[in-house]
């Protein structure tokens, strides 16, 4: 049984993922470390194989980077920074211990007044459905619906982001869909 932390992800996760090639879709780690990303995914936030150290965390980059939550409307910044601070907690009880939490917890509490703030009122959730709005830089707001499938030990997440209905999402995403392949084979060319 893999364990905590392990970033090996299984085949039949690696098969979902490649059938979903019309919305974004990425395996995360449950410290939310992006371990593989589709193209789509790639182009709505950018390839994550940049990041080192801490910043491998997306917890990391929205509490410490100054453009981390950049690409979420200001207005939803408490909402996401509380729920953020709930999923981490929740992987903490889970992993009480574990001394990659134990690292990122710590640095966190002492790096970020808010994050301190937020992690003293105790508040654990696990989301498994979320609406999200990401400001994206060439096609404006995308409004999505994040559904996440855990492994059965929960290390691991499948994050698949829907076009929200009602919303003009599944239009951007198509354009991203074809703007982002168009400049991924330029950049590899």
């Amino acid at each position: 049984m893999r364990g905590a932390g392990d970033k090996h992800i299984g085949p039949g996760m690696l098969n979902i993922l490649a059938k979903l090639d019309d919305v974004p879709a990425a395996v995360v780690s449950d410290l939310s470390e992006i371990l593989v990303q589709n193209p789509m995914h790639v182009v709505l936030f950018g390839d994550a194989r940049e990041y080192r150290g801490l910043e491998r965390y997306h917890f990391w980059r929205y509490f410490m980077n100054p453009g981390g939550r950049g690409m979420f409307p200001q207005e939803d910044w408490d909402y996401l920074s509380r729920r953020n601070v709930a999923d981490l907690r929740a992987t903490s009880a889970r992993r009480s211990g574990d001394e990659d939490v134990v690292e990122l917890v710590g640095s966190l509490r002492s790096a970020s007044a808010e994050f301190e703030s937020l992690w003293t009122e105790h508040e654990v959730s696990v989301r498994v459905s979320d609406v999200k709005r990401i400001q994206h830089r060439e096609v404006g707001l995308v409004e999505v619906i994040c559904e996440k499938l855990l492994t059965p030990n929960a290390a691991q997440q499948l994050l698949v982001y829907s076009p929200r209905p009602g919303t003009d999402a599944r239009d951007k995403l198509d354009l991203l869909r074809v703007v982002g392949t168009q400049s991924m084979s330029v950049t590899l060319e």
